[in-house]
């Protein structure tokens, strides 16, 4: 894949950087047990960021189109697939047409959405009737040591574009309640990996969205500047690989404890506006039917008892 640019463009650079980045891995690998065979389909992915994870969705076929709302993610990923295949998109309506797609993947950006509600129903109004969708997000814990690792190092400054920080799956059951039915759910990421990848971003920079740091001037200084970012990246990269590897280890030994990310797979059905109702006991009818298997949530399911190997 990496021949197809040149090998000092962002683009090879990107993927050279995946192949040290053991979270971005392990992310693909958790996605790609959900994705459906895509070949001859057509496919949206929303957010990924600088394109890497879109680029590798895109190795399963099919034809696919990608949304961000950040200028410098969208550069990014234009330069990887082309400038038709990557837009920005502003609030929450999608440009597209009724019914056009087969498979909508949100990849850590719900919740960068005021109405993160109203991005779901756009992706319902734009999937296929026995399309499917995948959410990616950041899993809600009580308490966490390696979020607490982050405000520490100031890495959810004021730059931090979220709207909120993690969701529970009853919060993801609440806002696809009126038109989804979630079939599969996934958490992993344990502490370890978490706490190290906190690490790599400090070190590396890379909390920063886009090329921020990147000095202006002329055009030839950027582009060295920003090579001389890649390559550093890489290196640091390069040198906490192997401890990724051992705090992945560590994490299996700790399976029992909850993971840091949370993937769920939904399927559309009529959209039918449902009020948020509680049972006699005071829980919502999100714990209710998320806890005791009742409704369209019946059928969920938890590969590996809701934990994974990787």
């Amino acid at each position: 894949m990496q021949a197809q640019f040149d090998p000092d463009s962002a683009a090879a650079w990107q993927i050279r950087l995946f192949k040290k980045s053991l979270t971005k891995q392990v992310q693909l690998h958790n996605l790609q047990r959900f994705l459906s065979p895509t070949e001859h389909k057509t496919c949206l992915d929303i957010g990924g960021g600088n394109g890497i994870l879109p680029f590798m969705l895109r190795r399963n076929g099919g034809q696919w189109v990608s949304l961000e709302s950040h200028p410098p993610a969208v550069a990014a990923m234009k330069e990887l697939f082309g400038e038709d295949a990557a837009h920005a998109i502003v609030g929450s309506e999608l440009p597209f047409e009724d019914n056009c797609f087969d498979t909508i993947v949100i990849i850590d950006h719900l919740e960068e959405f005021k109405d993160d509600a109203m991005l779901l129903k756009e992706c319902h109004r734009c999937l296929h009737d026995k399309g499917e969708l995948l959410i990616h997000v950041p899993y809600h814990k009580a308490f966490s040591l390696s979020r607490i690792l982050r405000k520490i190092l100031k890495l959810d400054g004021d730059e931090d574009p979220r709207i909120r920080e993690d969701y529970r799956l009853k919060d993801l059951y609440e806002i696809t309640k009126n038109g989804y039915d979630m079939v599969e759910k996934q958490t992993y990421s344990g502490f370890f990996v978490e706490s190290g990848d906190t690490w790599l971003q400090f070190f590396s920079g890379n909390h920063r969205r886009g090329h921020d740091d990147i000095q202006t001037g002329s055009q030839q200084n950027a582009d060295q500047q920003l090579l001389r970012k890649f390559a550093k990246t890489y290196r640091i990269y390069s040198l906490f690989y192997p401890f990724m590897k051992i705090g992945q280890g560590l994490d299996k030994l700790l399976a029992f404890t909850s993971n840091h990310q949370l993937v769920i797979k939904a399927r559309p059905r009529p959209w039918i506006e449902r009020k948020s109702v509680h049972m006699r006991d005071g829980r919502s009818i999100a714990d209710a039917t998320i806890n005791t298997r009742i409704g369209s949530a019946a059928d969920l399911t938890d590969p590996k008892n809701n934990r994974s190997s990787t």
